[in-house]
């Protein structure tokens, strides 16, 4: 049995790209939703962390880029990243995104993993899936984003309008909406799209 700071410390797992929970959701010019979402987030029971480099717990900062935590599953601890990613150029037209990211080396060693390819199929493990797809629809209550996605290596990929004109989805990318978005969303991409209320 790994000990928890050996396992958040291990750099062997922090490798093998991101799977990752992707969510466009607001414009840059309001931070307010960003607050909300990170201070709901860090307060979860299953949640440890945000943690330095040394395994030192330290306080959410007001803005931030990134933040290190442990996400507790049954008898599974998972290290993971959130980001705060800011587009500020230009502001006007930018948007808030919040990020919680797996390197897929990490999730190998903790599942037990073997032969996966995860640029190839979805191999996230369904325990994680539904706790990322239950993240989803609590964050939607607390301020409905534009646009969610889940998959490997995804971020910054896509933005809502995508789903309005010509799509390159070159993956196995699993998208949710609002039913106030779903509306504009091109009839050809429909069936790609999950509607969370």
């Amino acid at each position: 049995m790994t000990d928890t700071k050996s396992l958040f410390q291990n750099n062997d797992l922090r490798c093998g790209g991101f799977y990752e929970l992707c969510i466009q959701v607001c414009p840059s010019v309001d931070t307010k939703p960003i607050q909300l979402y990170s201070n709901y987030f860090w307060t979860l029971d299953n949640i440890e962390g945000p943690f330095d480099k040394e395994f030192n717990k330290i306080q959410i900062p007001n803005e931030y880029y990134e933040l290190q935590g442990l996400l507790t599953l049954d008898n599974f601890i998972i290290p993971f990243k959130t980001f705060n990613i800011r587009e500020q150029e230009p502001i006007e037209t930018g948007s808030n995104w919040f990020d919680i990211s797996f390197y897929t080396a990490t999730l190998d060693f903790v599942f037990g993993l073997t032969n996966q390819h995860w640029s190839e199929s979805d191999s996230c493990p369904t325990i994680l899936k539904n706790f990322l797809l239950d993240t989803v629809r609590k964050l939607y209550s607390i301020h409905p984003f534009q646009l969610a996605f889940l998959d490997f290596e995804i971020s910054g990929q896509y933005y809502l309008n995508d789903l309005k004109g010509d799509l390159n989805n070159w993956t196995n990318t699993k998208f949710f909406v609002g039913k106030e978005n779903y509306t504009d969303i091109k009839s050809d991409y429909k069936s790609l799209v999950t509607i969370v209320d």
